[in-house]
This record gives C-alpha cells, sequence and structure tokens, in this order.
C-alpha cells in the first residue's frame, strides 16, 4: 500500500508540469479563461450528471458527499484531445490540441468515509486573435494583435461521510494556483518600430465546497437519489508585472528598442460568488440510471485593474442543465463481455454567464450559450471493477450573429479507473 500511495504522488507532482491545457478557444480571452469541465469522463459522456449519484468504485467531482459510498480504493487518471471548428461568418479555421484532464485517488475510510485528493486544470487561457485595417487599395496598413496563453490548476482534497442510513455529507478544499500571460502588439505600415503591451499575472486562491446526498430503496430494486452541493464564495488574486516598450523584427527575431512601461507587483482580483448545483437520480443497481443536474452562479465580478474587462463585455448569471445514464445489459454475464460493458449518454446546455457586444451599439450584447450531446462506454478490465472509459462528445458555443465567433466542437475521452484493496488483512493457510 505504501509503494501504491508513493507513486501516486510522485506521479502527481510530476503531473503538475504537463497539468496546464494549451487552449485554441478566442473565447478563452476574456477573465482568467474558460472553465475546465470538472467532471469525471463517465460523469462527461452523460451530459455532466453527478450531484446525486455515488459508487462503490468510481469518483465524483461534483459532489464530495458521494465519496461516502466508495469500499474500494480507486486511482483514475484521464486525458482529453478536442477538435475545434470556428466559424466567424466569413471564415472557417480547423484546430485541435490534447491534454491532461485529471488525476485522483480516492481511498475508503472505514464503512462510512471516504477520502479523495487530486490534481486538475481549472481554467485555460490560449488565444490568437488579429485585427488588420486596408486602405482603399486592399493594402495592410496597421495591426493589433492579441495573444495569451496559461491558466490555473486545482489541487484539491475531498471527505465524504454517510451519518446515518441513506444521508451522506462531504466536505473540499482546493487550492488554485497558475500564471496567465497577456499580449498586445500595434503595427503601422512604414513604421519602423511597433509597440507592444505584456501583462505577466500569478494567480492563487482558495475556495470550499459542501454537499450533500440522500438514497432511498423503492419498490421494485428501484432506487431514487437527490444531492445538492454549495462551492462557497471565494476570491482569486493576481500579482502582475506590466511592460510596454517599442520593438522591431529582423528575420522573424524580435529586438526590443524603448521601455515605455514598467510596472511590478500589481494587483487585482476575480470575485466567484457560491455555486448551486442539485440533482436527482432514479435507478436500480448494477443495471441502469438516469439522473437531472441544475448549476447557477450570480456573475463575476472582476478588478480591472489586471484581467480583461472593457464595455463589450459584460459578465450575468450563469446556468446549466444536465440530462442523462447508463445502463448495463447484465453485470455479472460470463458469456457476454459486451453485456458488461456500461453504456451511458447525456445532453447539456449553458448559459456561460458572458455576453459580448459584437456590434458595437449600446446596450447590445449577445449570450454566449453551450450545448452538446454525449456518449460513453465504460469498458471492465482485470477484476471487472477496474474500467477504461472512453467519452465521445459534440457541441457548439457562441453564433456568427452580431460580429461574434461561432465554435463547433468535438471532445475525445478517455480515462483509466484502477481499483483494488489496499487495506486487505493479510489471510495466514
Amino acid at each position: 500500500m505504501i509503494k501504491n500511495l508513493s507513486f501516486f504522488i510522485a506521479l502527481m507532482w510530476i503531473t503538475v508540469g504537463y497539468s496546464q491545457i494549451n487552449n485554441i478557444s478566442p473565447y478563452s480571452y476574456f477573465g482568467i479563461g474558460d472553465n475546465n469541465q470538472q467532471t469525471t469522463v463517465a460523469s462527461s459522456s452523460m451530459g455532466g450528471i453527478n450531484v446525486a449519484l455515488n459508487s462503490a468504485n468510481e469518483l465524483n467531482f461534483s459532489n464530495p458527499a458521494a465519496l461516502s459510498a466508495l469500499q474500494f480504493t480507486t486511482f483514475s487518471i484521464a486525458g482529453r484531445s478536442k477538435f475545434l471548428y470556428i466559424n466567424d461568418g466569413a471564415l472557417n479555421q480547423n484546430t485541435s490540441y490534447t491534454s491532461l484532464s485529471y488525476l485522483a485517488l480516492g481511498i475508503p475510510v472505514g464503512k462510512k468515509g471516504g477520502l479523495m485528493v487530486g490534481l486538475q486544470p481549472n481554467t485555460n487561457v490560449g488565444y490568437d486573435i488579429k485585427d488588420e485595417i486596408f486602405d482603399t487599395d486592399n493594402e495592410l496598413i496597421e495591426i493589433n494583435s492579441f495573444d495569451g496563453n496559461g491558466g490555473t490548476n486545482r489541487f484539491y482534497g475531498s471527505f465524504g461521510y454517510n451519518v446515518f442510513k441513506g444521508l451522506s455529507i462531504g466536505v473540499e478544499a482546493e487550492y488554485l494556483f497558475g500564471n496567465i500571460s497577456n499580449n498586445i502588439l500595434y503595427q503601422q505600415k512604414d513604421v519602423t518600430f511597433g509597440t507592444k503591451h505584456e501583462l505577466l499575472s500569478n494567480l492563487t486562491g482558495t475556495s470550499f465546497k459542501l454537499g450533500a446526498q440522500y438514497h432511498k430503496k423503492l419498490k421494485n430494486d428501484l432506487s431514487a437519489s437527490a444531492g445538492v452541493s454549495l462551492k462557497l464564495k471565494n476570491t482569486i488574486k493576481a500579482t502582475s508585472e506590466e511592460y510596454m516598450y517599442s520593438f522591431t523584427t529582423i528575420s522573424s527575431i524580435e529586438f526590443h528598442n524603448d521601455t515605455l512601461v514598467s510596472n511590478q507587483n500589481i494587483e487585482g482580483k476575480i470575485t466567484r460568488p457560491t455555486a448551486i448545483a442539485t440533482g436527482v437520480g432514479l435507478g436500480k443497481s448494477n443495471k441502469w440510471q438516469i439522473g437531472f443536474d441544475y448549476e447557477t452562479q450570480k456573475a463575476l465580478e472582476l478588478d480591472q485593474t489586471v484581467f480583461h474587462s472593457n464595455n463589450k463585455i459584460e459578465y450575468t448569471s450563469k446556468s446549466k442543465y444536465s440530462l442523462g445514464g447508463f445502463w448495463i445489459p447484465k453485470t455479472n454475464s460470463i458469456t457476454s463481455y459486451w453485456h458488461r460493458v456500461v453504456y451511458r449518454a447525456g445532453i447539456k446546455y449553458e448559459n456561460t454567464g458572458l455576453s459580448i457586444n459584437g456590434t458595437g451599439n449600446s446596450g447590445d450584447f449577445t449570450p454566449i450559450n453551450d450545448f452538446g450531446i454525449s456518449f460513453g462506454l465504460g469498458f471492465p478490465i482485470g477484476n471487472q471493477l477496474s474500467q477504461v472509459n472512453l467519452g465521445l462528445e459534440y457541441g457548439n458555443r457562441g453564433n456568427t450573429t452580431s460580429g461574434l465567433i461561432k465554435e463547433n466542437y468535438f471532445n475525445l475521452r478517455l480515462s483509466l479507473n484502477l481499483t483494488d484493496k489496499w487495506f486487505r488483512k493479510r489471510k495466514i493457510n
């Protein structure tokens, strides 16, 4: 057991250097970037539902109370490949990337509790936007370039406990850390030197989540469940360095000239209001389950000293609806492997809480919404408790009206769940 635990800790710290997503979305320009979906591959394959669900050998990132059901030590590592198709109404662009999704370890504590620790990308920044101006002869005379990269990661620990039959509660503590680089470049035709503005930010923060679940057995081997989780209001702090300088480019190499601005230790913050997630579920143990989740959060509050904010951006309350479930033809089948496979499907709709004014007309803000459908398979391996999970998701975000951008995306997710009894007592025959 000690050998296994030491391996997990070593792997986690090695992964810190590789956990940040290299994002490719123009929408990651805003705030501290795109939010990474904090769900397992199994949950993502069901539209993201998980607030009311628990399992003896599955981890749950949505509700720490679900960890009370853990009966086996479970190690999970996952990755994602994203294929993105961007359309601004005139031009199309295709791109893709592959990244780590999460690394987590869950351990049962006695007969009523469960503990989990893990590392996961939290937000990600990656954009490269150019605003080009042409004269009447269609010759390029001016260019504004915006690019950024980085994001934040979360290191967390969760604990769930069954207080009495059917009712479980849980708590999660999270530490956020990361770096973001934002650059703005301005150049004019026939002007030797361009101007570049750099903003380098280091971000840190803590947050806490509380959760509860209730499960009730019904007739005909059915069971109903309900759950709620609250991620409490928290603040992410940023300490930044700002530079502005003139430059020239020779043979694709950038040379600095005069430094116009140099500021260190600029402080800013972003306040995230309490996020509430509720869920209900109905199913038959080791056979099928359906569930519905609803999440809501009030508008983010950004300090304009560091984070991008202007009169073309408006933050509003966000909400998300998820519907999905799974089905296992025959969990203990000895004649057909495919009867033991877990089949998953789901659908989601999200108001991201971001509205953009793409026309320049006062008050003409368009909300950025996200819609997706998902499917997945859980392939049993070894002792049938361990699994390889495959998830597929197709969706779209935004639209091309009012001068905005529409993203069509395809996510391919893969996770390995290794399940075992670490604390089994030795027997002498």
